[in-house]
């Protein structure tokens, strides 16, 4: 693929200043994972990169793939979905931004990279769609706002789980039993180095976060545990989380 002109897809996962006049943005692509390109003269006056690209975009793009190092020069760029619904929800946005840092650090750089396309592609959609728009929908105390956005946070997190091979397995859980040890270092119920105490009402939150009927203090005991075991299977600093979940729980 070297010193070739590339063509695909990819969803904008962040944008950095290069200098004064240019940026550098990452995306994901389906073909061939995260893809980081330089984009010269991006925000000069009369860029035809101007307004084509920002947070989440989906675009048709072109870039030079270069012979070494990983940052490669775009060439083109055609915005497909802005997604502008999404930037009115805080909540949402929060989400997104939270999904799109955890891929760029994951999604392979090769062709499995399309579920994980197909996975953020979705996420991104369902964020800004009507039932998105329920995330900050206006609630008696904030309950219902609250309790919807965490469980979206723990989709999106089993969700990536799934796709990186870490899914936890409850299906050792004994049934009717109160609580169930699950070794977080092994990723399955039983004695372990590190274990918590998981619940029925807790393990269905984390198998089915989208059903109705959950308790927001259970959402909340999904929450902390998938805190628990991604610091186990994750290298990520527990800052960022923790900020999240105090900025949609509020």
């Amino acid at each position: 693929m070297a010193g070739e002109i590339v063509k695909t897809q990819g969803i904008v996962l962040a944008v950095h200043p290069w200098s004064q006049t240019s940026h550098v943005v990452t995306w994901l692509t389906p073909d061939h994972g995260p893809v980081t390109t330089l984009v010269k003269g991006a925000v000069r006056a009369k860029s035809a990169f101007l307004g084509q690209y920002d947070l989440f975009y989906r675009c048709d793009l072109l870039y030079y793939a270069r012979a070494s190092g990983d940052l490669h020069a775009l060439r083109e760029v055609t915005p497909r979905n802005l997604r502008e619904r999404l930037r009115g929800d805080w909540r949402a946005t929060a989400l997104a931004g939270y999904a799109a840092d955890l891929v760029k650090d994951l999604a392979p750089a090769n062709a499995e990279a399309a579920n994980w396309y197909s996975f953020l592609e979705e996420l991104l959609s369902r964020l800004e769609s009507a039932g998105g728009a329920q995330l900050v929908a206006p609630a008696p105390g904030g309950t219902r706002s609250c309790a919807s956005a965490l469980q979206e946070l723990v989709r999106l997190e089993m969700g990536i789980l799934q796709l990186a091979g870490w899914a936890p397995d409850f299906s050792n859980m004994v049934p009717h039993a109160e609580w169930t040890p699950f070794a977080i270092d092994l990723g399955r119920c039983g004695e372990g180095a590190r274990t918590v105490r998981l619940s029925p009402r807790t393990v269905a939150v984390l198998v089915r976060p989208d059903a109705p009927g959950h308790a927001l203090e259970t959402v909340k005991d999904a929450v902390r545990f998938l805190g628990v075991f991604l610091s186990y299977h994750i290298e990520r600093p527990p800052d960022i989380r923790r900020a999240l979940v105090s900025l949609i729980s509020v």
